[in-house]
């Protein structure tokens, strides 16, 4: 019994030292880590209905499934960069780091996110861990859709109260969000959501 105790003990231990090792080398990590956000002037009214959109459909899927997407979000604190690697859906808005990535260049051009010292390169790799943070990540979201709206050629001439006050002009955006199945070009095409974003938004009878 005594050797059973110590064994737990020194168990404890060697998982207290670990744990502290991992934690000091996320603090250096993230200290070194030197940058700016500005958000684009997505409404937080456009915002919350995304993230309901995402919670929604979340509650929705099987408890495996959501097993699985909350085990996701728990490894991100555990390696941010099995997190970016894996390119999992993440934080509020589910959003993947490749999805950020892509856009970062234009981001910094656009004068919503400057650089200090880091590379576009090091701050990639943080994304998903950024995700996981509540600021950081309505800044993700809304520079995603701020990306969206300016690719649109119809989008882009409307301003965001415009299309706040018009629920089916944030479907459009959330198809977009969504990945636009992929028919990026059809998604251009017109200011018609598609089914999914339609049905998650609760404006199924309003599409037809």
């Amino acid at each position: 019994m005594k050797n059973v105790v110590m064994g737990l003990i020194v168990g404890c231990l060697i998982g207290g030292i670990a744990t502290a090792l991992v934690i000091k080398s996320r603090v250096h990590w993230l200290a070194a880590l030197e940058f700016e956000t500005d958000r684009p002037d997505v409404p937080f009214s456009v915002l919350e209905i995304i993230q309901d959109a995402e919670r929604q459909s979340y509650a929705q899927r099987s408890f495996f499934r959501r097993g699985v997407e909350e085990m996701q979000d728990a490894i991100v604190f555990l390696s941010p960069e099995i997190g970016y690697r894996t390119n999992f859906s993440l934080g509020r808005y589910r959003i993947k780091a490749a999805t950020l990535e892509t856009i970062l260049p234009w981001a910094i051009e656009q004068g919503y996110l400057t650089l200090n010292d880091t590379t576009q390169t090091e701050f990639a790799h943080a994304l998903a861990y950024f995700s996981e943070q509540p600021g950081l990540n309505d800044w993700q979201a809304s520079v995603y859709l701020e990306w969206l709206r300016r690719d649109h050629p119809m989008l882009v001439d409307l301003t965001w109260p415009d299309i706040a006050a018009d629920p089916l002009l944030i479907a459009k955006l959330y198809s977009g969000y969504m990945g636009a199945g992929g028919a990026w070009e059809q998604w251009r095409a017109d200011l018609t959501p598609g089914p999914v974003a339609l049905r998650r938004l609760g404006l199924a009878d309003n599409g037809n």
